[in-house]
């Protein structure tokens, strides 16, 4: 649509940038209240006698929910509004947050997080879709970069929270400040977010003119007499059967493949880092200080990203990204044992995972037509999160097997070559076919 390509090839508009600010606090948000367990482990660990099988159980316990909301729920943002679904997951994040403070065993803490993880994955996938729709063109890929960042600085500052608090008053008071965060993020979003712009004129909701017009007015821009035509690729129902058919079939599954093993790598690198250091050391304090120099390197990479993406193709960054961070796994395995050593290269890691994501959020959402955007985007997010779940869980197995931590850190550094190749073909692929057909647009 005209109005669509002359919003994102021009300077961005104040709403534009409130929209993404707003996008990026909830990412902080969601940062704090996925990494709060990782920060909880050691002193759960020690309260409720827990085993490693049973820990990561726990740690994967997030991932199953955040699995669940990026496939079932992401999608509806495709039918009843970005806005609308995005409130929706932010009640389910502050339910489960809050109830995670009163679990009185290991299965009831893991049924809260399930819950607090399934409005995480709507809210993710969705947000994914939601700044790039709002960002120009020449921005998206900076913007990601600094979007992305949220999601490690609120990590970050849950382990600075979880630092004094847990000494204090207990692991139960690291949910407690994430619920409130949380309720807080919600009257924000309520108040200041506004809808899609591609979704009321790809989807056309009632009275769509009217909301389109009042964003178009608080974007300084011409108003609309009449919502334009709609092409092909816009008609499409968001169903999960167009994304396995026909020419994006295959594009889809590499999409799934290269998603999943990256982000497995980079949530067993976040859960199980401040574990293997502080039952390597010996000391707890050192493992939450691990977890946040793996967090603030992983903030510091979000913004080499951003900088970067100025000049260079998000596509290309993250190819050279997830190559590196292979290449670091693999180097963190082998001075696992050096702890000054390793606390270093554990920042590195933090960088080149942190990019990674980054990468892939800036460069697939522009893969899908805005009518079928939540969807494809959810089930990669979703598809993800379901093999980002074994990733915390095998590694228990591992070590209760008898492995050492460096050799689990080594070992994860091969799907990420996989993931590398797997989008290399897709992008392959894009180049070859024409723009037009669905799921084949012009990335970055």
């Amino acid at each position: 649509m005209d109005i669509l390509n002359e919003v994102r090839t021009s300077p961005m508009s104040r709403l534009q940038i409130k929209a993404v600010a707003v996008a990026i606090a909830l990412m902080l948000i969601d940062g704090m209240d996925v990494a709060v367990t990782a920060y909880a482990a050691p002193a759960l660990s020690k309260a409720w006698s827990l085993d490693p099988v049973t820990l990561g159980f726990l740690l994967s316990s997030g991932l199953v929910g955040m699995a669940a909301g990026s496939l079932f729920l992401t999608p509806f943002s495709d039918k009843v509004g970005r806005r609308r679904m995005m409130l929706v997951a932010l009640v389910l994040v502050s339910a489960g947050m809050l109830l995670s403070v009163f679990a009185g065993d290991v299965v009831q803490l893991m049924a809260y997080r399930v819950l607090a993880g399934l409005g995480i994955g709507g809210m993710i996938a969705n947000l994914n879709v939601f700044v790039s729709e709002y960002s120009s063109d020449r921005r998206r890929g900076s913007i990601f970069g600094l979007y992305t960042a949220g999601f490690a600085i609120g990590a970050t500052l849950g382990g600075f929270i979880a630092g004094p608090l847990i000494p204090q008053f207990g692991w139960r008071s690291v949910f407690a400040a994430g619920a409130a965060a949380s309720i807080i993020m919600l009257a924000v979003t309520w108040r200041f977010l506004p809808e899609s712009l591609d979704y009321l004129l790809s989807k056309r909701p009632p009275n769509a003119l009217e909301k389109v017009n009042v964003i178009l007015a608080q974007m300084q821009r011409p108003t609309l007499t009449e919502l334009p035509g709609l092409s092909g690729n816009q008609r499409a129902q968001g169903s999960i059967k167009e994304l396995l058919s026909g020419r994006m079939l295959i594009q889809t599954l590499l999409l799934w493949t290269g998603y999943g093993l990256m982000i497995a790598a980079y949530y067993f690198a976040s859960t199980w880092t401040p574990k293997l250091i502080a039952a390597s050391s010996g000391d707890d304090s050192l493992g939450v200080t691990m977890g946040l120099v793996v967090n603030f390197g992983g903030i510091i990479g979000c913004f080499i990203f951003s900088a970067l993406a100025v000049f260079l193709r998000s596509r290309h960054l993250l190819l050279a990204s997830l190559l590196v961070s292979a290449m670091i796994f693999i180097i963190f395995g082998i001075a696992f044992n050096q702890t000054s050593t390793a606390i270093i290269i554990g920042a590195i890691l933090g960088v080149v995972t942190s990019a990674n994501v980054a990468g892939f959020y800036a460069t697939t959402p522009a893969l899908f037509p805005a009518a079928l955007r939540g969807t494809g985007v959810g089930w990669m997010v979703g598809i993800g999160r379901l093999v980002s779940i074994f990733s915390p869980i095998l590694a228990g197995y591992l070590l209760a097997g008898g492995w050492r931590a460096e050799n689990i850190f080594m070992l994860f550094g091969l799907p990420l070559i996989v993931s590398a190749l797997s989008m290399a073909a897709i992008w392959a692929s894009v180049k070859s076919e024409p723009a037009t057909e669905p799921g084949l647009a012009r990335v970055s």
